[in-house]
């Protein structure tokens, strides 16, 4: 069937004469909206420089995944990368970007601004607390900044999620794939039993020492 196909299983049922019957269209759609992400060349501050001009350039080479075709036109992209502080002047305009974006379209919050706000949140009155206050976020890439590796992980959940979640029954609607970033062998039950563990390790609150970081932390300020 060729070097395309062969990586379709279950998707092409080959005929005699060298046809081929469609059998789940979803998943070749799925598979070809995956592998030819057109993201769109934005980026609002220092992650835009350290980790996608960086992922893009020869070293990492984002050409392997089908998502080199950068395009300055929200109208010709599918994948907005959310690199930097957004503040609220910044909001609306992100907002009318992600809207004239193609659909189905995806979006990814690289670094601890784009997805908290990071350091910028505390004594600042203009910077919004994570940009999915904005608009709908697919897939968060944690770090300040993150590594290239971390932008290709992520983009990678993102084909993932891709493939497995959408279905042209049910437009829009996605299935993330939550269970990728756990450790192998590693289940729910597992991290359910590390959250309960953490809850009652904090249950106890020392007073008086948190009197004292509460002081300390006021006379930093005055300073």
């Amino acid at each position: 069937m060729g070097l395309v196909t062969d990586h379709l299983p279950g998707a092409l049922l080959p005929l005699p004469g060298g046809g081929a019957l469609l059998t789940a269209i979803d998943q070749v759609v799925n598979w070809s909206r995956a592998n030819s992400l057109w993201p769109l060349t934005f980026g609002t501050s220092c992650c835009a420089i350290e980790v996608m001009m960086a992922t893009g350039a020869a070293r990492h080479d984002l050409a392997r995944f089908g998502a080199e075709v950068a395009r300055p036109s929200p109208r010709q992209a599918d994948l907005l990368i959310i690199a930097g502080t957004i503040v609220k002047k910044m909001a609306p305009r992100l907002r009318t970007l992600w809207e004239q974006m193609a659909e189905p379209r995806y979006v990814i919050a690289t670094g601890s601004c784009a997805i908290s706000g990071g350091p910028f949140l505390y004594h600042s009155y203009t910077t919004i607390r994570g940009a999915d206050e904005v608009i709908p976020v697919d897939v968060y890439v944690p770090g300040c900044p993150p590594r290239p590796e971390a932008l290709l992980y992520g983009l990678l959940t993102l084909q993932k999620m891709i493939r497995e979640g959408s279905t042209l029954a049910r437009p829009g609607q996605v299935r993330r794939p939550v269970l990728a970033a756990l450790p192998d062998g590693m289940t729910l039950d597992d991290v359910r039993a590390e959250i309960a563990a953490l809850v009652q390790e904090t249950a106890t609150v020392d007073r008086k020492a948190a009197a004292a970081v509460g002081a300390a932390f006021a006379a930093q300020d005055r300073v």
